[in-house]
């Protein structure tokens, strides 16, 4: 039980789900469906729909910023973590007390297998990622691979995750 606790509480943690705007408005179609969210399960980069002429130069742009935030989370630098995230999160306070567990506890190393901008529309962007995540200090935490989405709106001109939407997690070896 203590095992799967620490997963969820991690995997919530590190992906930042839930996170959304407090400020509800009438959804359009084309939000309805880039927040369509895909049924659990190992789901392939074959049957995720991607939105075609995605200029390149806003693509990298969103690939650097996922790196980013993946390797300040692995240098546990908290402030280069949290430069990554947008200012709407509205559990920005419960992300910082779980980094500060996480990495007075664990000794992480994560691995982006695949990261690919499937969607952008307007200041909303929507990228596909595989990673893995494993423990290289601390106890409890198995090595895992998980799928999904994070959707990244602008601040300030700048690209930032808003929140992200699981598709699979898996124990690795």
């Amino acid at each position: 039980m203590k095992q799967t606790l620490i997963i969820l509480f991690v995997s919530i943690f590190y992906f930042f789900t839930g996170c959304k705007s407090q400020e509800e408005k009438p959804v359009t179609s084309d939000e309805q469906r880039q927040n369509q969210v895909l049924p659990p399960g190992k789901i392939t980069k074959e049957q995720i729909q991607k939105q075609q002429n995605i200029e390149p130069k806003i693509a990298a742009e969103i690939i650097e910023l996922i790196k980013e935030n993946l390797a300040a989370t692995q240098a546990e630098d908290k402030e280069r973590v949290l430069n990554t995230i947008h200012k709407d999160c509205p559990q920005m306070k419960s992300t910082k007390q779980g980094m500060d567990y996480v990495f007075a506890n664990y000794n992480m190393v994560y691995n982006l297998e695949e990261a690919e901008v499937i969607e952008v529309l307007g200041e909303e962007a929507k990228v596909y990622y595989v990673q893995t995540t494993r423990s290289q200090g601390g106890q409890g935490f198995p090595p895992s691979r998980s799928s999904g989405y994070h959707i990244l709106k602008k601040e300030n001109g700048k690209w930032k995750i808003f929140k992200t939407e699981y598709l699979s997690n898996e124990q690795i070896q």
